[in-house]
């Protein structure tokens, strides 16, 4: 695969532009497409079809891990690099889980890039930045199937966790999983009771912990 047509689903017009003049700058690709609304770049990926999308974590209406998902269900061909500021633990988990691609900090060299777009058509690119101790519990907690935890979660309410943990609405959560808004609060109820916890943060802790990724 060759990657040639590139989107970019990013929140900062500046940078965006910015990185659209970088990787135009030669014959060797082109940048079809720009959102910051992470519902358009998904409808205009699925449309458009581009060899490779970049998106950053904090898109408008959608994030940048759930665009990653609906991206990868769609079963399109398109590789994804997430390129962001700080990236977390828990973020590498889950975009890995995801299946992005390629990760990069935006504090890597545009060399980076560049050479990660060459790469990732046969094997994942994970910025050097990116600490080897991260990745290595990734692949040890997905390979090892002892290591996942026991939920008292059902399977709807896990789904409807992973989603806050995520910080996506409640309304956003009842379009996503086709259920109503007081379905949604019901299951946040149950999640919050049967986990003895009182906010976000604390959920978010606990599926990292638990490894209730992806």
């Amino acid at each position: 695969m060759q990657i040639k047509t590139i989107y970019i689903a990013e929140n900062e017009n500046m940078f965006s532009d910015c990185l659209t003049v970088n990787l135009e700058s030669g014959d060797k690709f082109e940048v079809i497409g720009a959102a910051s609304n992470g519902v358009t770049a998904f409808n205009e990926i699925r449309e458009k079809k581009p060899d490779l999308v970049i998106t950053e974590l904090n898109l408008e209406a959608l994030s940048g891990i759930n665009l990653i998902r609906k991206v990868k269900a769609t079963g399109l061909m398109s590789k994804i690099i997430l390129l962001s500021s700080v990236i977390s633990p828990l973020v590498i988990h889950k975009v890995l889980s995801a299946g992005v691609d390629g990760i990069l900090l935006k504090s890597d060299q545009y060399s980076m890039l560049t050479e990660a777009i060459s790469v990732i058509p046969k094997k994942k690119f994970l910025s050097p930045g990116i600490s080897d101790p991260l990745v290595n519990n990734f692949l040890s907690l997905n390979s090892d199937p002892n290591s996942q935890k026991i939920s008292p979660l059902s399977d709807r309410e896990e789904q409807v966790a992973k989603l806050i943990g995520d910080g996506i609405t409640s309304k956003e959560i009842a379009v996503i999983l086709s259920i109503s808004e007081k379905t949604v609060s019901k299951h946040r109820s149950n999640i919050f009771r049967k986990l003895n916890i009182k906010n976000t943060a604390q959920l978010v802790r606990y599926i990292y912990d638990n490894n209730l990724i992806g």
